[in-house]
């Protein structure tokens, strides 16, 4: 045994016993230093009486290098560099329950004393042999732990359970580290830098294509709606960290990565042989036009050399924003360090080179080995967790049965990307309808959003009017939303959507909104699909007559729709619902017409500047909605009369179905020019639904706090 005094540098000292091949005395550790009194007046106590929690002290060492394994680029911090900590069975666990990894609980007669150490790293860490469970480069800091267990009755003093503790603390930084580490202890470090995780997915994407309101319509385009494409071999998955390894027994270790309570992850990929979008490369852009185009040729559309290398790193960077949204929706704990990466490995079975191997590749980052040894127990793995959902990346195509050709309408696109990876293929002199100030290949969130709504609009008037071609079109309206922490008001504004698309029973997620203060990561995405019957349903209230339903019949849809997106709890909208739901005030801002004026409407007067302002808004959205609909029908009705009396083969060459067609295009141009911004939010797929007497095909996810919610 060896002696390490603990001092006040004042009058106060006693000293631990390390045992003689402790690492902290192979690092040089001389003394420690404790600031005031109430250590060593616990000291003599029993650890489960010793009135102790944390305590920070300044570790001495004659030299601060720590070589541990191949590991040499560790030095201990100086000041106060170290702290000590005490869980007892009042806390009943050692660790926060995240909801996912096993819990390590702490029974009565049972204490865990916790030793922790600031360390700094200098050069490649990952470079050498093994790591400590995270690849970082260059200089970083690292705070590392160990925690021993001590069950007995009575349990050991505070000063003997030191003793032991400091003797106990190592790194885990190779496979040797890892089997000589006593049982019952956990070691955890917590580090800034990557993890690998193997995973070779299929991923699927939906194709939205969608017409403008300029001619021609392009009756031959024809596109794939669900492309899969292979990509990838491993992710690439940075952030800060936590990783334990908690020696359960001599032959069992649990290993795992925790990403921190409040952290963000992003995702990269890379690509392996025999993968179709190859990542790494740039294809990836051309096999999801392939897959979703039969027959074209992406080369002679102009997409290749430079062009296709820009266009195809916007998609890869779409579908990393896409899985980094996922995975941090996936791993988002409200309050606890959440495991990412978490296995059982049994160390006296299966082949032990290969075991060591695996292990050594995991403690410089890389995880992908474990995964295939038949002597590890996967616990969680978010990377495989989050590719099994198979969640569908959309890809919008503006204005693609609006070209000539789909060879031209690839010839003058562009790629562009939102903030969750959603895609975006459009025309480059139109892309500003939806493209940020913050980068030439991004999408702006809301403008996206009311664009998408504009353009669904078109596509369902068009697919009705080639419904009698017998193009049996399948008209997409998506919604998406990520946030790495969204308002309580805007997950209840998601929610209400859920509710008026009939998927989520109405106020069966009051009680979770209600016990939730904040939604870390929340994802959500909501998807109806419309068949040419049901699009039918949203025009007429009579399809078969084709009787269009009056202004009134059409306010009175949109009014009862925008009340179930409201919150009768929020002032504001308590004041909207009032007014949606009062006949005679609504009477009465049809018959005026002007916002301005709406404020001598007895029912409206006493309103302040905003609330009247939200008011107007209402009446501004359903108004030009109900007009939308009701200029949009007839002019449909003629073109579909026209297109009934016209040539079967080549109706386009009937003289007075083009010019019903040209009429129907300029009442669709009209009405997209003014878009109202009701339709940012979820108001404009609701009140579509609602008019398709829910006849379209509805899903919906739902994910927050590491909890996924599914409806269709």
């Amino acid at each position: 045994m060896a002696d390490i005094k603990i001092t006040d540098n004042v009058s106060l000292s006693t000293d631990l016993d390390l045992r003689e091949d402790a690492p902290l005395l192979k690092a040089g550790l001389t003394s420690l230093i404790a600031t005031g009194e109430h250590l060593f007046q616990n000291m003599d106590k029993p650890l489960d009486q010793a009135n102790v929690q944390a305590v920070a002290l300044g570790g001495n060492f004659n030299s601060p290098s720590l070589v541990s394994g191949d590991l040499t680029s560790l030095t201990f911090g100086v000041g106060m560099n170290c702290s000590l900590t005490v869980k007892k069975a009042v806390d009943q666990l050692l660790f926060d329950d995240d909801g996912f990894s096993p819990v390590i609980p702490i029974p009565a007669n049972q204490a865990w004393l916790g030793v922790e150490f600031d360390l700094s790293a200098t050069g490649t860490v990952a470079a050498s042999a093994n790591g400590v469970g995270v690849s970082f480069e260059g200089d970083g800091k690292l705070t590392c732990a160990t925690y021993t267990l001590f069950s007995a009755s009575p349990l050991p003093l505070l000063l003997d359970a030191c003793g032991v503790g400091f003797s106990n603390f190592s790194l885990s930084t190779s496979a040797a580290e890892i089997r000589n580490q006593p049982p019952n202890t956990v070691n955890e470090t917590e580090v800034t830098g990557s993890i690998t995780a193997a995973v070779s997915f299929d991923q699927p994407f939906a194709m939205n294509a969608l017409a403008s309101a300029n001619l021609p319509f392009n009756e031959a385009a024809s596109i794939q709606p669900k492309v899969t494409l292979s990509l990838g071999s491993s992710l690439h998955v940075t952030g800060d960290f936590l990783v334990r390894c908690y020696k359960i027994s001599d032959s069992v270790v649990r290993m795992g990565v925790y990403k921190k309570h409040g952290s963000t992850l992003a995702v990269t990929l890379t690509a392996g042989a025999g993968i179709e979008g190859k990542i790494g490369g740039d294809d990836v852009l051309n096999a999801l036009l392939k897959a979703a185009l039969p027959g074209v040729n992406v080369a002679a559309a102009g997409l290749s050399g430079d062009t296709a290398a820009t266009l195809n790193g916007v998609v890869r960077d779409g579908l990393c924003r896409n899985l980094s949204a996922t995975f941090n929706a996936t791993c988002s704990a409200a309050f606890a360090h959440e495991a990412a990466l978490l296995y059982d490995v049994q160390l006296d079975a299966g082949d032990s080179a290969a075991t060591d191997s695996a292990l050594g590749s995991a403690l410089c980052g890389d995880w992908t080995a474990l995964e295939a040894l038949p002597n590890v127990r996967r616990i969680r793995n978010i990377a495989v967790d989050t590719v099994e959902k198979k969640t569908a990346i959309t890809v919008n195509l503006f204005g693609f049965y609006s070209a000539v050709s789909t060879t031209d309408y690839l010839k003058t696109c562009t790629v562009l990307i939102d903030e969750s990876g959603q895609v975006v293929i459009t025309d480059k002199i139109d892309a500003s309808r939806v493209s940020a100030s913050t980068s030439p290949y991004a999408a702006d969130r809301d403008k996206l959003r009311q664009a998408l709504m504009e353009d669904f609009l078109c596509t369902a008037t068009y697919a009705v009017a080639s419904g009698k071609l017998n193009l049996n079109l399948s008209v997409m309206q998506s919604y998406h939303r990520y946030s790495n922490n969204m308002s309580v008001a805007d997950v209840r504004e998601s929610v209400s959507l859920g509710y008026a698309l009939g998927l989520i029973p109405h106020g069966s997620l009051d009680v979770a909104l209600n016990a939730t203060s904040s939604f870390y990561h929340a994802l959500v995405s909501a998807v109806v699909r419309y068949d040419t019957p049901a699009l039918m349903n949203i025009f007429y209230k009579d399809p078969a007559s084709q009787a269009q339903r009056s202004n009134a019949e059409l306010e009175q849809v949109g009014r009862d729709v925008m009340c179930l997106l409201l919150d009768p709890s929020d002032p504001t909208d308590a004041i909207r619902l009032g007014v949606l739901q009062n006949n005679n005030a609504w009477a009465q801002m049809d018959e005026i017409g002007n916002t301005a004026a709406f404020s001598g409407i007895p029912e409206l007067g006493g309103l302040g500047p905003t609330q009247l302002g939200a008011v107007s808004a209402d009446w501004i959205s359903i108004v030009w909605w109900a007009q939308a609909l009701a200029k949009i029908a007839p002019a449909l009705s003629a073109t579909t009369l026209a297109l009934g009396q016209a040539p079967p083969n080549n109706p386009s060459q009937d003289a007075g179905f083009m010019k019903a067609r040209a009429k129907l295009a300029n009442v669709l141009g009209d009405v997209t020019r003014n878009t109202s911004a009701a339709f940012v939010h979820g108001w404009g797929a609701a009140v579509m639904f609602a008019l398709s007497g829910r006849h379209g095909s509805a899903e919906m996810d739902l994910t927050w706090n590491s909890k996924s919610l599914h409806y269709d």
